[in-house]
């Protein structure tokens, strides 16, 4: 039954639009919106509709997801990659498992544009090639002007964050309770997947390494989701996210989390990456650890949800929520946890590996000799001396001249600090 469901394709050069409007459906609370599709249609179903939809030209078969959602008009927009020809390839060649606990394999199910930035062929790549990827893109990426002037700026004022001001916790809203049963609906059908998952470790590291990217989003944007940033902010700092990683242990994990919270975000410094460790570390050890997971992943998803970053909703953070509602191992959570809290000072104290120490030197050392060269300017000692002056028939002003340049003295401080803490 179609249920007066109305329907659209145009086809593009690469891909087909396929529009639906569903006048009956609750977009804002509807989360199984997927089309599966075939080479030469594709099937739509969600109560009350189901409608098998013809297709202009062969398409690529797999599964498609919103690529935009008009909530007034209640219209969805699918993309749907066209066929996309054979190569002669080798029979041989491996194909590698991806996303949330290698449940997926094969090419992405939905075309993502350049600005997403995210691994286009993970079935392509091992696990090493993986991490091999992302490290030499971070060094890439690196940009030791942002982060040393984040640096002196943090030094001065801590970047206008205040790194104490962590929202205490709540308990999950009615939307978010019933946006988390509608995502564990979509598989009841396949509950014992998440319930007899042996390696939980390596799952335990990917949800963390997440939800330290959620918080240090959440920090940096006054704990409110950013519609023009937060989804990127939380892809690029996730390793798991951005390059489909599995982490071999806690300490990778970390190390990846400071290094890329100090190459992509607005903001790039150590000391707002220890911040969101220790309030990572402190709610994971909590008593109601289980509900602040599912808000960070709930705010995951909402930051995902209508931007191209939609993909890995479908890929991790949905398959997140379902594990945490059903199969959660808070034994070895709490293991990792522990780990986590013992390594954090080592690794706070470690160099980032981009060679940052003397490049930040070099950098201090250039801004105190623009200082020292703009103190000792002749039109500045002359104006000294007319002060000078002044301010020996003035008693107020007497002690003043220490507090004309205080950033001054900031600097000279930083010149003085162990930069790679």
């Amino acid at each position: 039954m179609e249920d007066n469901l109305s329907f659209r394709t145009v086809l593009e050069c690469n891909h087909i639009d396929v529009l639906l409007d569903l006048p009956e459906l609750d977009l804002e609370h509807e989360s199984n919106l997927v089309l599966d599709v075939f080479p030469n249609e594709c099937t739509f179903t969600a109560a009350p509709y189901h409608a098998r939809i013809p297709l202009p030209q062969p398409a690529q078969p797999g599964k498609s997801f919103p690529e935009s959602i008009d909530y007034e008009k209640n219209t969805v927009t699918f993309r749907v990659p066209l066929e996309v020809k054979a190569k002669a390839v080798d029979n041989d060649t491996p194909s590698y498992p991806y996303g949330f606990c290698h449940f997926y394999s094969g090419p992405l199910a939905l075309e993502t544009s350049q600005e997403l930035k995210v691994l286009p062929n993970p079935q392509e790549c091992s696990f090493s090639q993986r991490l091999e990827m992302k490290e030499a893109a971070e060094k890439s990426d690196f940009s030791v002007e942002h982060y040393g002037m984040d640096y002196i700026q943090f030094s001065i004022d801590q970047l206008g964050l205040d790194l104490d001001n962590f929202p205490a916790p709540s308990k999950l809203t009615a939307d978010q309770s019933y946006r988390i049963r509608v995502i564990v609906d979509e598989k009841v059908r396949e509950q014992e997947s998440y319930t007899s998952i042996e390696d939980h470790r390596a799952v335990l590291l990917g949800l963390i390494d997440i939800l330290l990217a959620a918080v240090y989003d959440q920090l940096t944007n006054s704990n409110e989701l950013n519609e023009a940033n937060s989804h990127i902010n939380i892809h690029r700092i996730s390793g798991t996210l951005a390059y489909f990683v599995e982490y071999g242990g806690v300490e990778q994990m970390l190390r990846s989390f400071y290094r890329r919270s100090c190459t992509y975000p607005y903001y790039r410094n150590k000391d707002i990456a220890l911040a969101c460790v220790k309030q990572v570390i402190y709610r994971m050890s909590s008593e109601d650890r289980k509900q602040w997971i599912q808000q960070q992943l709930i705010h995951t998803y909402e930051a995902f949800k209508r931007t191209d970053c939609a993909v890995l909703n479908h890929y991790f953070i949905k398959d997140f929520i379902r594990y945490v509602e059903l199969g959660l191992n808070e034994e070895t959570l709490l293991q990792c946890v522990e780990e986590v809290e013992k390594l954090l000072p080592y690794i706070h104290q470690a160099s980032l590996g981009f060679g940052e120490e003397s490049l930040l030197q070099k950098l201090l050392q250039d801004i105190m000799g623009q200082e020292e060269s703009d103190s000792t300017d002749s039109d500045d000692y002359e104006s000294s001396e007319e002060d000078s002056e002044e301010s020996d028939s003035d008693n107020e002003s007497v002690g003043t001249d220490t507090d004309a340049n205080p950033n001054e003295n900031v600097l000279e401080k930083l010149m003085n600090l162990k930069l790679s803490g």
